[in-house]
């Protein structure tokens, strides 16, 4: 395979300031096959974007969680149809507000965490009864500040004490359904969800820089983060989803943005996806990634632009139509973004992976990254 366009995608992006540094990592049968990284990591100090570079993965976390449940599944230690509430018993009378009025929910289950039908919002959701969800992540968060930090078992202890938005399993709504997964994960396995996530996926894949932090040794290589690009990008005042730019263990593991990672060390997760060669998964758990979970009125809500084409389920988009989508992977093609930038799309039938970290506030799917994975599919002959 040739991949001078996915470079000159990169490159040209760097060029025209549309991004200040990014890292590509593409595999093909398991094994890594391109690399190519431009622009900087630290602009004030000239220091270099690399593959090596560490990022905050945000919410390519979800990836990592959703694989963790997939082997718990496997494992017989987790059924999809589980009520949340024998993990977590403060989900045990779920609710909803409407119009004012407190009104009973049918259960939560593991299958509305997994595709995002919980009515768990993220902070910030705006619509009724997310109020005292977006106050639990005010408190999350001054609580670590405060140096007192929850657990990721204390804030979803808490979580099961607030309102839904509507009745668990009505409609897709992208929350906090991941954060409450890794609690789950913590009391399906018995241990702490780093400790999981390091024993059964990242060793066993060779995933060194992946973790909830990052260690003084490793430090230099953490990307500064932007809220733009051009010729001065500027630092956020403001911290996201609680993700601090932790150098030691917290005591909240967030299963939705904990993570951090490099685009060298993601793409080992994305050969494994694609391909299996490890077998961290079995090949008919990896089948089922490549499904949309979601009925017909849970799909009206999925309307974001970087999900047109797209079904969801286990944290993940599922490519079913692909001129829609405008992408040149293969239908069942699956994977997730970050809030900054990061990418993962595995490709089963062509077994390719394509990985791109970007460390800018709200980049999401970035015009770079469909250009990338364009520009490297467009190579199959």
């Amino acid at each position: 395979m040739i991949f001078e366009n996915a470079a000159r995608a990169v490159d040209d992006a760097i060029a025209s300031r549309s991004e200040t540094g990014a890292a590509l990592a593409v595999t093909k049968d398991g094994e890594t096959v391109f690399t190519h990284s431009a622009g900087l990591r630290d602009a004030e100090n000239a220091k270099p974007f690399t593959e090596d570079t560490i990022c905050r993965a945000f919410s390519c976390s979800k990836i990592v969680t959703s694989v963790c449940a997939m082997q718990l599944m496997e494992r017989g230690k987790l059924d999809i149809y589980d009520e949340l509430a024998w993990y977590i018993p403060s989900f045990s009378e779920p609710c909803y507000i409407r119009d004012g009025k407190k009104l009973p929910s049918q259960p939560v289950r593991l299958r509305d965490l997994l595709n995002m039908t919980s009515g768990i919002p993220y902070p910030g959701d705006g619509r009724e009864g997310g109020e005292m969800m977006s106050s639990l992540w005010g408190r999350l968060d001054q609580s670590i500040r405060e140096g007192r930090s929850m657990t990721t078992q204390e804030f979803a202890s808490e979580a099961g004490k607030c309102a839904l938005v509507y009745p668990a399993g009505q409609e897709w709504m992208y929350g906090s359904s991941a954060d409450i997964l890794g609690a789950v994960i913590e009391k399906a396995a018995d241990m702490p969800l780093d400790e999981y996530m390091k024993v059964n996926v990242f060793d066993p894949l060779g995933m060194e820089d992946t973790a909830f932090f990052v260690p003084p040794e490793k430090r230099d290589r953490l990307a500064e983060l932007y809220e733009c690009a051009g010729e001065t990008p500027r630092k956020p005042s403001y911290v996201n989803l609680c993700i601090y730019d932790y150098d030691s263990r917290p005591a909240f593991l967030s299963g939705g943005a904990g993570l951090f990672s490099t685009a060298a060390d993601y793409a080992k997760l994305g050969a494994e996806l694609s391909c299996g060669k490890a077998g961290i998964l079995g090949r008919k758990t990896r089948d089922l990634l490549r499904l949309n979970g979601l009925s017909a009125e849970q799909r009206v809500t999925l309307n974001w632009d970087s999900v047109k084409g797209f079904g969801y389920a286990n944290l993940m988009r599922t490519l079913e139509d692909r001129e829609l989508a405008g992408l040149l992977a293969s239908e069942g093609s699956f994977g997730w973004d970050g809030w900054t930038g990061t990418f993962l799309l595995c490709d089963p039938t062509e077994k390719i992976s394509v990985t791109l970290f970007l460390q800018r506030c709200g980049a999401g799917t970035s015009r770079l990254a469909r250009c990338a994975v364009n520009a490297v599919f467009g190579n199959e002959r």
